[in-house]
């Protein structure tokens, strides 16, 4: 058989079998479309418009990571996020249903369970600290493979252009060949580099084309070895994609852990406070401390009108006065803003009881109430008595930053600076908790602050009771105002 009748049959073969891979690759192309589509119906929730793009972890992972607040919006976002995340993960799916089922224990030792959740957050920066390691490491191998994979690359188009070139050699130098009775292996072989190799044993090929096939065979092993640690380096990236996502899920689960803390605790924290809040231990001393500055106290004025309390920051919406959107009684309103905000006082007036001393704040924390100086997980505080317009209020200020509240007897104008924002007691996040109580006539603002008996809660009750002395319900003096009403929000 002549040898170009052979490069014939040899080009026809390879045809009919570039035919049969393209059918059989677009046959699987079909299918995987097929089974992508599919999977998308059942794993990822319709997309709109206002829908955010939840496939970029590592920016959703950073947002919804911390266990410190977050805003209204953000909350709710990184909520969806973590129902995402579970629809994709079984493992985190079945954690967050594990919690869920712990809730009822989680009732019945809430105090116990709270004090648990400020570990969570260095549990939490622990693993972060392992994906940001991992992160990079991503990096790394990830800028390595495209690398190689370039090189690999250009070196098998060099073999192929090779392989053209010694093809067209035998066309053009070799004019027989008599392989009749090897053609049925030849036609077998599936690379053209395996044609060599067996045409080399058969013909009277030149020494210069028997040099270049070594060369030639050579360069494809070397081609296959890195392609096998191509391969290696790819699954490595890949287990360490895994660990990340891991990791990502395990703070996703504490996070949702502290949370479902969070609700319960908030939903029993009004009668925990009362429970640890009583008279004023040092009253007698605040009673002296006024009757000594009457005076002073004769010249207060009443404001005009109702001063905003913290400037520049607004009602936290979930943590609404008289109910936590969460379930739970809650008896003010929580300014929340950036650590160090001035807060000011509202109105003119005295502030009755100052209480300093708490550190930066946790769930469950009791700090606050030490020697009966304040409300028990209040943290640094300030009571104002004010006049406002006809009216005399006391105004609790709550969760104040350390070394930061006005002292005990000081004579204020509204506007004037009585604290910073802080994060002190019963807290996890900057705000500032304040109540409204309305207590008569303004003509008595003298003699209640000589005479007042220490009580936090200006006659109101504390815990679930203390709903029933609302302003709004037509309670008269003493009773709770709703910041809202004055502030909105």
């Amino acid at each position: 058989m002549k040898r170009s009748s052979l490069l014939l049959c040899w080009k026809a073969y390879r045809r009919k079998k570039q035919v049969n891979d393209m059918k059989t690759v677009r046959k699987k192309l079909i299918q995987l479309s097929a089974a992508v589509m599919t999977g998308i119906c059942f794993t990822i929730y319709p997309s709109s418009a206002e829908e955010p793009d939840y496939s970029d972890s590592k920016y959703w992972s950073n947002l919804c990571s911390g266990l410190l607040p977050l805003t209204q919006s953000e909350k709710k976002s990184c909520s969806a996020y973590m129902e995402y995340m579970s629809q994709q993960s079984d493992v985190l799916k079945k954690q967050l249903e594990e919690i869920e089922a712990q809730r009822a224990a989680i009732a019945e030792n809430v105090v116990y369970y709270a004090r648990q959740v400020s570990g969570y957050q260095s549990q939490a920066d622990a693993l972060n600290g392992e994906i940001y390691d991992l992160n990079y490491k991503i990096e790394t191998k990830q800028t390595e493979i495209d690398e190689k994979q370039a090189d690999i690359d250009q070196r098998e188009a060099d073999i192929t252009e090779t392989e053209e070139k010694i093809q067209k050699r035998m066309e053009i130098s070799q004019e027989t060949m008599r392989l009749n009775q090897f053609l049925d292996v030849i036609m077998g072989v599936r690379k053209f580099s395996d044609l060599i190799r067996v045409i080399n044993g058969l013909s009277d090929i030149t020494g210069y084309d028997e040099e270049v096939m070594r060369e030639l065979a050579e360069e494809i092993a070397k081609l296959n070895e890195d392609k096998e640690e191509l391969e290696k380096a790819k699954a490595e990236l890949d287990k360490a994609k895994q660990e990340v996502v891991a990791r990502q899920n395990s703070i996703l689960a504490l996070k949702y852990q502290a949370q479902v803390i969070q609700e319960e605790y908030r939903k029993q924290s009004a009668n925990l406070e009362a429970q640890g809040n009583t008279i004023a231990g040092d009253i007698d001393s605040i009673r002296e401390m006024m009757r000594s500055i009457t005076e002073k106290l004769n010249q207060v004025t009443a404001s005009s009108g109702w001063n905003y309390p913290v400037p520049g920051v607004g009602i936290n919406p979930e943590a609404g006065t008289w109910h936590y959107a969460s379930g739970g009684v809650h008896l003010g309103a929580d300014f929340a803003g950036p650590l160090g905000s001035t807060v000011v006082a509202i109105g003119n007036g005295v502030v009755l009881k100052s209480q300093d001393g708490c550190p930066y704040g946790e769930l469950g924390s009791s700090c606050g109430a030490q020697n009966r100086n304040g409300s028990q997980g209040g943290g640094n505080q300030v009571y104002l008595l004010t006049k406002v317009n006809g009216g005399l209020y006391a105004i609790k200020y709550l969760h104040l930053l350390a070394g930061t509240p006005i002292a005990t007897g000081s004579i204020v104008m509204a506007g004037d600076a009585i604290g910073a924002l802080g994060s002190s007691g019963n807290s996890t996040g900057p705000h500032c908790h304040i109540e409204i109580f309305f207590l008569g006539s303004a003509a008595d603002f003298t003699n209640y602050a000589q005479t007042w008996n220490g009580d936090f809660s200006f006659g109101c009750g504390w815990g679930s009771a203390a709903l029933n002395r609302l302003c709004e319900n037509g309670a008269g003096a003493p009773c709770r105002v709703k910041p809202e009403s004055i502030y909105g929000g």
